[in-house]
């Protein structure tokens, strides 16, 4: 085999040039500390001029220890404290409808403080930028909002859903906003927020070391999910067989951690989950 096939840096570097802000590592170094595309990206999304990005957060974690966690892409207040979440999402699994739900009511328990009226919330929006057209309806894009069913007027609770139809190219911003997302080179797109940041991770030599950096980290991190798939699913396979044999859940428990070399707690957990 070629020396160069196997090189890591070669391969970044193949990874690196291919790289598109649709993919989601390259779109996390793409918007941090970038909050002029960030504020470019949500006033094209809904339409708008005067949208001013007070703070936000790449990839921001939600803790639940109640219930499900979750990463939001691109978290964003605006100055008048609206929340914002916006999800780069390739895959059409990732963007089901409950999804959607559960992720407005993240961004309503951030909003409301505790002892405050529920009138204090403000307008929460909800925004999948997809890879290509979902819904196969032509629209570049799909406002889903709550209304009355028997007259169609809004609800009124100020909580949207936008699904955005990534393959769409109109002659507008919005098009030209969904060719550079999907844009390999930097030369060729249209708002400089997202340019000239592309080209600096591509081109420039700090750029590209962040990204060799970032592309480590995601690789082992790759590898570390890949091995604990592996370990679930053998802990699984042998709480069943000895199930089968009559072993207790504390034999069990007993016998996989020895045999595992991991800690009876870890296992306990894939126990009482079979």
């Amino acid at each position: 085999m070629d020396k160069k096939d196997t090189d890591p840096l070669k391969k970044f570097a193949d990874i690196l040039r291919d790289a598109r802000i649709m993919d989601d590592f390259f779109m996390k170094k793409v918007f941090e500390d970038n909050k002029p595309a960030v504020q470019l990206v949500l006033n094209i999304l809904l339409d708008r001029e005067d949208l001013v990005v007070e703070s936000f957060n790449i990839s921001k974690e939600y803790k639940n220890i109640k219930g499900h966690s979750v990463c939001l892409d691109i978290f964003a207040v605006d100055k008048d404290d609206n929340h914002y979440d916006v999800e780069i999402q390739r895959s059409n699994k990732g963007a089901e409808p409950k999804r959607g739900r559960y992720y407005a009511s993240m961004l309503d328990t951030e909003m409301l403080e505790k002892r405050k009226d529920f009138n204090s919330l403000k307008k929460a929006y909800v925004i999948f930028i997809m890879e290509d057209d979902i819904f196969k309806q032509g629209e570049p894009i799909y406002p889903v909002e709550r209304v009355f069913t028997k007259t169609g007027k809004p609800f009124g609770d100020e909580s949207y859903i936008l699904y955005v139809n990534g393959a769409y190219r109109g002659n507008n911003r919005l098009g030209w906003l969904m060719a550079d997302m999907h844009a390999t080179d930097p030369r060729v797109m249209h708002f400089p927020e997202l340019a000239e940041k592309t080209d600096y991770l591509k081109n420039k030599q700090k750029g590209e070391a962040s990204m060799n950096k970032a592309l480590q980290e995601l690789i082992e991190e790759e590898r570390k999910e890949g091995l604990q798939e592996g370990l679930q699913k053998g802990i699984k396979f042998l709480v069943a067989a000895y199930r089968k044999l009559g072993m207790s859940n504390e034999q069990i428990i007993e016998q996989i951690a020895a045999e595992y070399e991991i800690s009876q707690s870890e296992v306990a957990k894939y126990v009482y989950a079979v």
